[in-house]
């Protein structure tokens, strides 16, 4: 009997020298056919670009979230983690992930990692509310506020002090450069609410991607739209355990 192999598409194409070494990568590994999006057991995403085309296009199949592409590490890293897929051609480890519906005045879009509203101006303070159920949670000024997903608080929240979140335990509200010594973060449920208090223009993002942008009493809602089925890469790593498809849940996609 010939040995298993899985075929892996990237969810979108990334930039060329990414793609170049995603095909490289592909091609070193047995157990592994690079294949085009439609014939993919497992999607790709190596970047919030990719990571969103996966999302929009609703496809069912479990999505491999790959190491970011802004370290000289990534490309072994990324080697790394589709090895281990190969190794578990049989046995894909998943888990789901929360998307997010982010609806800023009249746009509507979805995150999976996180939304913000920013001052356009750099270094530029305004003041936020965040509310759960018309029940003021906190105020405070800040360059910023971020909420993300359990995925996304290894990212920019994580950046900006935010904790790191196991899945399914909440969205975490963090705020950017705060003005104040000493700064809180929290873990809320959703749906929330943000809103600007001062006249000062922001912009609002999903997922590092511009959505809307406005001033004084804008106000995004957050809220949970489904989910998504990830690769569970803490799992992945462990080959010589015999993971069967599930949606247990662990603290890394």
């Amino acid at each position: 009997m010939g040995a298993i192999s899985m075929n892996v598409a990237v969810a979108q194409p990334p930039a060329d020298a990414v793609a170049d070494q995603l095909r490289e990568a592909i091609a070193a590994i047995d157990g592994l056919n690079g294949v085009d999006p439609a014939a993919a057991d497992v999607l790709l995403a190596v970047d919030d670009a990719t990571l969103r085309a996966a999302v929009d296009s609703e496809h069912g199949r479990p999505l491999l979230v790959l190491p970011a592409s802004d370290s000289d590490a990534a490309p072994a890293d990324r080697s790394t983690v589709l090895a281990n897929l190969a190794a578990h051609a049989t046995t894909v480890p998943t888990t789901s992930r929360r998307v997010l519906s982010v609806q800023a005045d009249d746009t509507a879009t979805r995150a999976v990692r996180d939304c913000a509203i920013v001052t356009t101006d750099p270094a530029r303070i305004s003041e936020y509310r965040v509310m759960s159920e018309e029940t003021t949670v906190t105020t405070f000024r800040a360059d910023g506020v971020v909420v993300a997903t359990p995925l996304g608080t290894a990212t920019y929240s994580r950046a900006a002090g935010g904790p790191r979140l196991a899945p399914d335990t909440g969205l975490a509200v963090v705020p950017i450069a705060p003005f104040a010594m000493t700064a809180d973060q929290w873990v809320a449920s959703p749906p929330l609410t943000l809103r600007v208090e001062r006249d000062d223009a922001v912009t609002v993002l999903a997922d590092g991607r511009e959505v809307a942008s406005g001033g004084a009493d804008l106000t995004v809602s957050v809220s949970v739209a489904g989910s998504i089925t990830v690769v569970d890469r803490r799992r992945l790593a462990e080959r010589g355990r015999n993971w069967k498809n599930s949606n247990e849940s662990s603290p890394q996609g």
